[in-house]
């Protein structure tokens, strides 16, 4: 295909090459059997020849990519994380580890918020409003939004700031040491989380946490 000439490839060849991606896409929870890499290849595919047709390299009567048809667009498998489940996962975070407040601090933050793991490793003491429940977080695309919290977690927030001595001014979520955490923690989060989900000899020990 690539050594022919744009105008070419016709709607059964592309097609084929749709079917091709589609067989040899990397299967995961977001692949939707290949249903998406189709649709973005379509849409690159009508993006070339748009581009083709608009500077007069083809003619429109010329361009297969017009009679491409979009595949239907499947049911996304993501759901709500059940109660229980939920509670075993915050159980775990919040018991086990090395640094287990750390862990329920961070699990709580997203469980309120609903933030991207870069919105938290953004959250600065700086973003705190205390007075009305608020901290501002920033996140992917430029998306920034003041989001309201419980009280209880902007108490463990502002407490957190003032015993790892975060910077008003830099990153708010930090280990005992002072050092601030990476991405890397959240991983080490969710591996220690299904190793002790898998094992029996995992047996957290009760304590008062982030619920109260």
């Amino acid at each position: 295909m690539a050594q022919r000439r744009l105008d070419e490839p016709t709607k059964a060849d592309l097609e084929k090459m749709a079917a091709g991606i589609q067989a040899n896409t990397r299967v995961n929870l977001a692949s939707l059997d290949g249903t998406s890499a189709v649709g973005h290849f379509i849409s690159a595919t009508r993006c070339i020849y748009r581009y083709a047709v608009d500077t007069g390299w083809i003619r429109p009567v010329d361009n297969p990519a017009r009679q491409l048809t979009m595949p239907t667009r499947q049911p996304s498998p993501r759901y709500a994380i059940p109660a229980n489940q939920l509670s075993e996962i915050w159980t775990v975070a919040a018991t086990t580890g090395n640094d287990a407040d750390l862990d329920a601090l961070i699990l709580r933050l997203h469980i309120e918020t609903a933030c991207r793991r870069g919105g938290a490793l953004a959250l600065r003491p700086h973003d705190l409003d205390p007075d009305q429940c608020l901290i501002y977080l920033r996140e992917k695309d430029g998306t920034d939004r003041w989001q309201p919290v419980s009280p209880t977690l902007m108490r463990h927030l502002l407490e957190h700031a003032a015993e790892r001595h975060s910077p008003r001014s830099g990153q708010l979520l930090r280990y005992r040491n002072g050092r601030p955490i990476t991405s890397r923690r959240f991983d080490h989060i969710w591996q220690r989380i299904g190793q002790c989900r898998r094992s029996s000899k995992c047996r957290p020990v009760a304590r008062e946490g982030l619920w109260i």
